[in-house]
């Protein structure tokens, strides 16, 4: 540890990364405190809207809807992940499955294909760029001066030189680059909490800086043991940084063609004409919507046993619509169902590449435990979902069951949209995210059986001839 903090490039790269962290942390903080409180004011105004209306039919109100918001993690202050590409509105209304809108990346204009600088990319990209800078030279230095044949010919074990090693290079960046930005980190967090919020955010914070820290322990082994292997510093220094870049910039681009071509996604345009279509028609193309009408009508009135609509017990445009309904939720149960089980399949694919790139593998990590990833993001648009049917459920039970007799001129009040609760997203728990991260971190643990069996096969080969 006291000879790499002589080293004038630790020097150097120690003041970069707390510049770059400060602004990081800043950004995340407040990005977090605004993004937040425009949420919470906007779904509290939807909310009095609904509420505020005038006396008008259920299915009026159901048309009039109102928005579902996805409030913004506390650990997206460090790891905003996939949250600006998502959106985090959806609009819930009467008939349409609406997609979850307000992406703020599409305000971002050219400037969104640079991306952010968060925390969570200054420790999965920049601190191992760091450790390698650090530690590419660590044995083969010692080999190339020919000290270290005097070294080895000590009582110190091959083994214990190379553990010595890679417990110098990691504690040095644990205490002074992680541990202290980790510690900063949590106050600013604690500082944003409302509540109770930060202790359900615990969990996760805890898991993001264990995973974390065996990650910069995975880079430090990494960088020692090849520095011990090939003997040469300059070889070092290219594999290394060759592996950083291809595993950090080349793969995740590579891979998420490889993914969409694997598990194509259907466009926009495309999409809604088959939604809509098979609403109006049936999937088998052959109905339409008047046909459906008349189906539904003479099962009411055998369902009722009467012979004419006006004499049914129950408002006849009531039933019609919640019938209407819950045709249309097949639909979208269908073709929303397809979609997101292929942006699952994508999410896998890529998920199996995490295997070959520390990087890639500890960002779906860390984005799981910030809940900032696609399962999140698909978990609030099913809850959503699940929201605006059981208002318009409430809705058409209320015009079946009040409309009787007045039909469309039935007029409901204030009585009705208060039945209405608040949306209010509920997040995965800490012991979803895990089982959701169960084959990334199998992955983890292979790279750490390569690293042993490599550390045992470098201190077999290390010797000073």
């Amino acid at each position: 540890m006291k000879g790499l903090r002589q080293n004038g490039l630790f020097h150097i790269l120690l003041p970069i990364y707390w510049i770059l962290f400060g602004i990081a942390l800043l950004h995340g903080s407040l990005e977090y405190r605004h993004l937040n409180t425009i949420q919470s004011e906007a779904q509290a105004k939807t909310y009095q809207q609904w509420l505020a209306q005038d006396p008008k039919s259920p299915h009026s109100a159901a048309h009039y809807g109102l928005y579902a918001y996805k409030p913004r993690t506390l650990l997206s202050i460090i790891d905003p992940g996939m949250e600006d590409y998502l959106g985090s509105a959806v609009w819930m209304e009467a008939h349409n499955q609406n997609e979850v809108k307000l992406r703020a990346v599409q305000d971002a204009g050219i400037f969104a294909r640079y991306g952010k600088l968060n925390v969570a990319y200054l420790w999965q990209y920049l601190l191992p760029l760091i450790i390698i800078l650090l530690a590419f030279n660590s044995v083969s230095a010692e080999y190339e001066s020919g000290t270290l044949r005097m070294v080895l010919s000590t009582q110190l074990s091959a083994r214990q030189f190379l553990l010595g090693k890679i417990a110098g290079q990691y504690l040095s960046v644990m205490l002074w680059f992680f541990l202290p930005a980790l510690l900063v980190g949590g106050v600013v967090i604690i500082q944003q909490a409302k509540g109770q919020e930060w202790w359900a955010a615990l969990p996760g914070f805890m898991s993001m800086a264990l995973f974390y820290g065996l990650y910069l322990g995975l880079f430090s082994t990494l960088g020692v043991l090849l520095s011990a292997y090939l003997r040469h510093s300059n070889a070092v220094l290219l594999s290394l940084l060759g592996f950083w870049a291809l595993g950090g910039m080349l793969l995740p681009r590579v891979g998420s063609a490889v993914a969409k071509q694997m598990h194509p996604s259907p466009s926009a345009i495309h999409f809604t004409e088959k939604v809509l279509n098979d609403r109006e028609k049936g999937p088998d193309g052959q109905g339409s919507y008047e046909k459906f009408q008349e189906q539904v009508k003479a099962k009411a009135l055998v369902q009722y046993g009467v012979d004419s609509i006006e004499a049914l017990p129950v408002s006849f445009a009531g039933l019609a619509l919640q019938a209407g309904e819950e045709r249309d939720w097949k639909v979208y149960d269908q073709y929303y169902g397809q979609l997101f089980r292929t942006f699952q399949k994508q999410d896998a694919f890529l998920a199996r590449l995490n295997l070959f790139s520390p990087m890639l593998l500890l960002r779906s990590i860390s984005q799981g435990f910030a809940g900032t990833d696609l399962n999140k993001h698909l978990d609030f648009t099913h809850q959503a979902e699940q929201k605006r049917r059981e208002i318009q459920s409430l809705m058409n039970e209320d015009q079946m069951k009040n409309g009787v007799g007045k039909e469309r001129g039935y007029l409901a009040d204030a009585k009705l949209w208060q039945q209405v609760n608040q949306f209010q997203y509920q997040a995965p728990n800490w012991y979803q995210q895990v089982k959701q991260q169960a084959w990334n971190l199998f992955a983890l643990g292979i790279w750490f059986v390569f690293l042993a069996w490599g550390l045992n096969s470098t201190a077999k080969k290390l010797n000073p001839a």
